[in-house]
């Protein structure tokens, strides 16, 4: 059938309506049904009128193909008990008649003149065989019961020849043809008209499948016929006009009379304003017969107008083509009779297609008006931040996925956030996580290298966040981005939760410096816990188990896992420093990253091995004087305050810079050594390169011992320095330290700062944070089990997600990051991009600091942060406003439905004590399952 074109439409429409005031009684308005005001009831009564008036003027059709009364009612009975076939069957057959052979004169005269003036005229005579052959057709039309063929009723027959004459032997179509039956199921058709002979369609409104009155069971049926009816009728057209109608030679009929431009449709979507309506019509008839806004009372008008149109063009046709007679034409009355009906029966399938079609871009357009734009998913991902504002107790909202890494009191050190970058360009925002945390007093852990692993502790966050999907679109694409200020540094690991105390992390990177990562993050959906169980229904246990096994494996990768790891805090508890000691050391701190990532130094050679207890040290004014000067120079404290320790430190880092600085020297200096003898070699007049080799000069021979004596020269300062400058300073440590010796090659040296004031203890800054915290993941205070999430929120789906709409979802992070960073202090940033062998290369060198600060695993780490996300989408099979218009779903209530299943997991309380109290009447009204009274067992949880 046509599509649904709005502009045609409403011009036929238009039309109809013209052609209806020529028969309606004067005061009559009809109008197309927007533009009169109605009830959304008026929109299913005029379904059913629509449906009604198509069936009757199917009969007006039939009934000029001759389906009379008594042959409708006796296919009416039929159809109560078995289905009901309409069929045209057609044979054709063609026999030689005859063959004739005549002479034939040319129209060209040719002259000869002879001696003497004579002449002769002359004509060619051609000879021509002719082969002339008999083409009959047999059709007839008819309906049988079941499969019988024995028992029919014949609506139309007839047997139709034709002379076809040909220049050859060779016959002009196959001798015998039987033509594929063409079938009409009419079954549904003849169960809409009742014992009184009316059509008696209606809409079931309380079903649960009846969504609008375009989408219902019943006018799917009737499209599905209507459909079917479409096919049929153009089958037999093409049949006729493309197939039969050529093949009689020359036969001068006028075959374009076939259309049905005068023909009158009676399927037209019309109100009628009942303010308009003639006093005496309100007082003659009921409002029940009137039907409100719907002229119930136009039906016999239209239907008699189609009858009187179709009768007008029947006999124009009759002018036309000939009677079917004894001579038996191939093309008569009956042929074009039958063309004409099929014609019709298209224009009202498509017309009733279309008025239902009217109707659903009706309600869109109402819709449209109302809001006063079309909205797409990125309007709904909108707008569903702002319900959720609304729907959550205050202490239950969810909160922006941005979280700042730093210690208590302390500024920021950077941030983690995941954004959402919206289809529409706007600027992206943060996703909003339902969001829980604790802090467990048992560590977790991840792989350092197959032989080490790192044990963690902190605070730990459960979120938990819902998307849309609407057809298959999102409204927004996600980012996981890192970022960090000026001077500060941390380690950030994203990867999955294995099991209840281990981390897997996938990536590892060190942000530092104001470098800003972008990461971008891929969603994938895995089936609904409903969907699973039915394609698995059907298979063997050996096939179910292997299907589970893997779905298993799908619902624990949906913990996607971020962990920051501080870096200062962990330095300052390597190095045997009091906490927030290293927080002004900004020089020192750096220089020791540096030795840790480039050099790959042993913490032991860098940690203080004094006493752990520090003592404050408040220098007097007088102690800033110089010994040997006027000017301040800051003082460090006797042995066993703070500063006296960072000073113990940078002068452990400042041997061993010395150590590298000598031993790069000495390589600069064999470089260029080797650089000059090359010079010499080519300057020398030897004409072989082996007689070069042979006699080589004492002065030669001298520089080579020397520079194997200077190789050799580093690895002798190395060992004398670490067991000799290094060990002796940790074991007799000075009141006040010795000035560095001078050398004859400058050295960088870090200057001593003051001391800063020592912090509490960490676990009792983790204590007062965690006491602060007014959500609560359930489970056990020591470890809490992240794994068991999936299984869980698994069957809240199973039980709650009534619509079968809701899929665990799978974050990973994608494999092309872009990076930020500035190459130096005052420089401006630089963008590049972080492939595969970027990101190993970023990964090995966060872990090589992971194993330096933690002496391979020796040492756990405090100052960490775990956040788990655990994501579900919520997918509609049409888009947002088919899903609004056609499905009649306010995907408001369906998306708030999923909320409420995941938040009530992720904070382990009942859905209905989440809700606010504004909101909570309305949630149960259309989520009352969701909400109904929990049972013994989980009040106990």
């Amino acid at each position: 059938m046509q599509a649904y074109q709005e502009h045609a439409f409403k011009s036929k429409v238009e039309k109809a309506i013209a052609r209806i005031r020529t028969v309606l009684d004067a005061g009559r308005s009809p109008q197309i049904a927007e533009d009169v005001g109605h009830r959304y009831e008026d929109k299913y009564l005029l379904a059913e009128f629509l449906a009604n008036t198509s069936l009757a003027s199917q009969v007006n059709v039939l009934e000029s193909v001759g389906l009379t009364t008594k042959k409708l009612n006796k296919l009416t009975e039929w159809g109560s008990s078995r289905s009901v076939t309409l069929r045209l069957k057609s044979e054709e057959t063609c026999t030689f008649l005859r063959e004739v052979t005549r002479e034939e004169e040319s129209k060209t005269t040719h002259e000869t003149t002879f001696i003497g003036g004579l002449t002769r005229k002359s004509k060619v005579m051609t000879k021509i065989t002719e082969w002339f052959w008999n083409f009959e057709v047999k059709w007839e039309l008819f309906a049988y019961k079941g499969s019988n063929l024995d028992r029919t009723i014949t609506l139309m027959s007839r047997t139709g020849r034709t002379e076809l004459k040909t220049t050859s032997e060779v016959t002009p179509y196959p001798k015998s043809v039987v033509r594929p039956s063409i079938d009409y199921n009419m079954t549904w058709f003849l169960d809409q008209i009742d014992a009184e002979g009316e059509m008696g369609f209606s809409i079931n409104r309380n079903a649960k499948e009846c969504r609008t009155p375009r989408r219902n069971p019943e006018v799917t049926a009737a499209l599905h016929a209507t459909a079917e009816l479409y096919v049929w009728a153009e089958k037999i057209r093409s049949y006729f006009l493309n197939t039969l109608f050529k093949v009689p030679q020359n036969h001068g009929l006028d075959l374009s009379s076939l259309n049905t431009d005068s023909l009158f449709v009676p399927i037209v979507p019309l109100f009628e304003d009942e303010a308009t309506r003639p006093a005496s019509l309100k007082e003659a008839e009921s409002e029940e017969t009137l039907g409100g806004v719907l002229p119930l009372d136009f039906v016999n008008p239209f239907l008699e107008e189609q009858k009187r149109a179709i009768e007008e063009k029947v006999d124009e046709l009759h002018k036309v083509f000939p009677e079917d007679d004894k001579l038996a034409p191939f093309i008569s009355q009956d042929e074009a009779e039958l063309v004409l009906a099929a014609l019709h029966l298209k224009d009202i399938a498509n017309a009733y297609s279309n008025s239902l079609d009217y109707i659903e871009e009706m309600i869109r357009a109402q819709l449209i008006a109302a809001i006063g734009k079309e909205v797409g998913p990125v309007d709904f991902t909108k707008y569903m931040r702002f319900h959720n504002r609304k729907l959550f107790k205050t202490q239950y909202l969810p909160k922006p996925f941005a979280y700042a890494i730093r210690r208590p009191g302390n500024s920021p050190e950077g941030m983690i956030s995941i954004e959402s970058a919206l289809a529409d360009g706007s600027l992206p925002e943060f996703i909003p996580t339902i969001a829980s945390s604790h802090t467990p007093t048992k560590p977790m852990k991840f792989p350092l290298d197959a032989a080490s692993e790192v044990k963690f502790y902190g605070k730990r966050y459960l979120h938990g966040w819902i998307d849309n999907q609407f057809s298959g679109a999102t409204g927004s694409t996600l980012s996981l981005v890192s970022s960090a200020r000026q001077f500060s540094s941390y380690i950030l690991l994203v990867g999955n939760i294995l099991s209840a105390d281990t981390f897997e992390p996938k990536y590892g990177i060190i942000v530092k410096d104001k470098d800003e990562l972008r990461i971008p993050l891929d969603m994938e959906t895995i089936p609904t816990p409903q969907e699973f169980k039915d394609a698995i229904e059907s298979l063997s246990p050996e096939q179910q188990r292997f299907a589970k096994g893997f779905r298993s494996m799908q619902l624990e990768s949906t913990l996607f896992g971020i962990c920051v790891i501080q870096i200062k805090p962990q330095l300052e508890k390597l190095l045997k420093l009091p906490a927030e000691s290293l927080t002004k050391e900004i020089a020192l701190s750096q220089h020791l990253l540096k030795l840790f990532m480039e050099y790959q130094i042993p913490s032991d050679l860098l940690s203080y091995d004094g006493p752990d207890k520090a003592t404050s040290f408040v220098p007097t004014p007088a102690s800033f004087i110089s010994a040997s000067s006027d000017a301040l120079a800051p003082v460090v404290g006797p042995p066993g305050t703070i500063s006296f320790k960072i000073d113990t430190v940078r002068k452990y880092a400042n041997n061993i810079e010395a150590m590298l600085t000598e031993a790069k020297n000495a390589s600069i200096k064999d470089a260029q050594e080797v650089a000059t003898l090359g010079f010499m070699s080519d300057l020398s007049s030897a004409p072989k390169p082996v007689a070069f080799k042979k006699a080589e000069s004492p002065k030669k021979d001298m520089r080579k011992k020397r520079k194997m004596k200077k190789k050799s020269a580093p690895s002798r300062n190395t060992s004398s320095l670490s067991a000799g400058k290094v060990s002796s300073s940790v074991r007799k440590p000075s009141p006040a330290p010795p000035k560095p010796t001078p050398k004859a090659s400058p050295t960088p040296t870090l200057a001593p700062v003051a001391a800063s004031t020592p912090t509490p203890d960490v676990a009792g800054v983790i204590e007062r944070a965690e006491a602060s915290n007014a959500i609560v993941v359930p489970g056990d205070d020591d470890l809490y089990d992240f794994t068991a999430v999936p299984a869980l929120l698994e069957a809240q789906y199973d039980e709650f997600d009534e619509d079968n709409a809701l899929r665990p979802t799978i974050i990973s992070a994608g494999s092309t990051w872009a990076k930020k960073s500035c190459k130096s202090l005052l420089s401006k940033p630089a963008s590049s991009t972080l492939g595969n062998e970027e990101l190993k290369s970023a990964k090995n060198s966060a872990f090589d600091l992971l194993d330096a600060l933690t002496k391979s695993g020796a040492i756990a780490v405090d100052h960490a942060e775990l956040h788990v996300i655990v994501a579900a989408t919520h997918c509609f099979d049409r888009t947002l406003m088919n899903t609004v218009v056609q499905d009649n779903v306010n995907p408001i209530e369906k998306v708030e439905r999923s909320s409420l299943i995941l938040a009530s997991t992720i904070h382990g309380a009942p859905a209905a004590s989440l809700v606010s109290a504004a909101q909570l009447s309305r949630v149960e009204e259309y989520n009352p399952k969701l909400l109904s009274p929990p049972t013994e067992q989980s009040e106990q949880n």
